[in-house]
């Protein structure tokens, strides 16, 4: 080694951080190491299980220390569940003295905040955008007026619309006619008291006659006023039992729906074949149960949902219709003498018969190009024709 290296022998260069603490910290090397046992009394957080001597000298872990961390971890979890709840409740409380949402009130409301959610939120918003359009459609039948007005009223219980607007014509002359009006008006008295006769089974010509014998004697206004109240209750009574028997008459066709459902279902479950020779198993009659009733498409529009065959019969009306009546027409619809479907399938089977001739036919007559047979095509077809004949009269032997 030369001089030059021995200059630089046991000279080391310090980084600035190096020089920083050496010119802050002028302690020597030796305090520091009589300082460092120091170090070991750390803080105890909670979760450090320091050691503690017992009686018999040996060190224990301090299990009370995990006891005291576990129930601070559920009083915390439950104070985060409480600041949810309290923060859900808030919300929903607010909204509802601006006006966004409708809900409950009083006691029925602390109720429900109790463990207020997202769900609290959702249910409050759906119950308040229905009663929003409840009563947008009660203003938009208030801003009519007249028989219109009591059509809007008085539709829903009736199925035919004709007789709905014919009623609410009555109830609406019933409300506005006046005494005054049937005191100065001979014909209105007759009206009236007329339309009164007929609610009590009246014919016509006893109405009539009852009529003048009233009039005779000056007690027509007498009577038309007296049959005002009665015409009113009658019409509004004729109302109620309308809507008692539409109500009853949806109630049927329900219960209608229900039998008809759970017969054909039967129906399906006892059926060994629709066609003869194609026994059903439990796969068949699952797929024609899901054809009757899963919907495969629902109208973005008007929301209805079709099933498959609905749904074709939809896309394609008048086709549907052609391939129906074809079906009927080739003996798919035939009915026997109960009523009973008995589909007539020979025409489709005499179909797959000329072709498996046809079929064997061109095998046979290529063979005989080849070379590997003999006669011709005709008689080839004669071959399979009989070949054919022979497997049918087993099958039905095996019938």
């Amino acid at each position: 080694m030369s001089e030059k290296d021995n200059l630089w022998e046991g000279i080391s260069i310090m980084s600035p951080q190096e020089m920083e603490q050496g010119y802050s910290e002028p302690e020597d090397t030796s305090e520091v190491v009589e300082e460092a046992p120091t170090e070991e009394k750390e803080e105890n957080d909670g979760l450090t299980i320091e050691p503690v001597s017992t009686d018999r000298g040996e060190v224990d872990n301090e299990e009370p220390s995990i006891e005291t961390t576990s129930s601070e971890t559920t009083e915390t979890q439950e104070e985060e569940r409480q600041v949810q709840l309290n923060k859900y409740s808030a919300l929903i409380k607010d909204m509802i003295d601006e006006g966004v949402l409708t809900g409950p009130e009083g006691d029925e409301l602390e109720d429900l905040l109790k463990d207020a959610s997202t769900s609290t939120i959702k249910n409050l918003m759906s119950h308040t955008v229905e009663k929003a359009f409840k009563a947008k459609e009660q203003n938009w039948k208030n801003s009519f007026s007249g028989a219109k007005k009591k059509f809007l009223e008085i539709e829903d219980a009736f199925t035919d619309a004709d007789s709905a607007i014919q009623m609410a014509q009555r109830l609406e002359f019933f409300d506005n006619v006046s005494d005054a009006e049937i005191s100065e008006d001979a014909n209105l008295q007759k009206q009236m008291y007329f339309e009164y006769l007929k609610s009590k089974n009246f014919s016509d010509s006893d109405a009539y006659e009852a009529i003048e014998e009233a009039d005779a004697i000056n007690k027509l206004e007498e009577k038309a006023l007296k049959a005002l109240p009665e015409l009113k209750r009658e019409a509004q009574g004729y109302v109620e039992q309308s809507r008692k028997e539409k109500e009853a008459y949806q109630a049927k066709l329900q219960q209608d729906y229900e039998e008809n459902y759970k017969r054909l279902m039967g129906t399906i479950d006892e059926k060994e074949e629709f066609v003869p020779g194609l026994k059903l198993n439990k796969i068949s009659r699952d797929k024609i149960k899901a054809n009757i009733t899963t919907p495969v498409y629902k109208d973005p529009k008007s929301g209805q949902e079709y099933t498959s065959l609905m749904y074709k019969q939809m896309r394609n009306p008048n086709e549907f219709q052609m391939l129906i009546n074809y079906y009927d027409s080739i003996g798919l619809f035939n009915l026997d003498k109960e009523g009973k479907f008995n589909p007539d399938i020979s025409k489709l089977k005499n179909v797959a018969k000329t072709k498996a001739v046809s079929e064997l036919d061109r095998v046979l007559a290529r063979e005989n190009e080849l070379g590997t047979g003999r006669g011709n095509s005709n008689q080839a077809s004669a071959s399979t024709q009989s070949a054919l004949d022979l497997l049918e009269a087993a099958y039905k032997r095996r019938k």
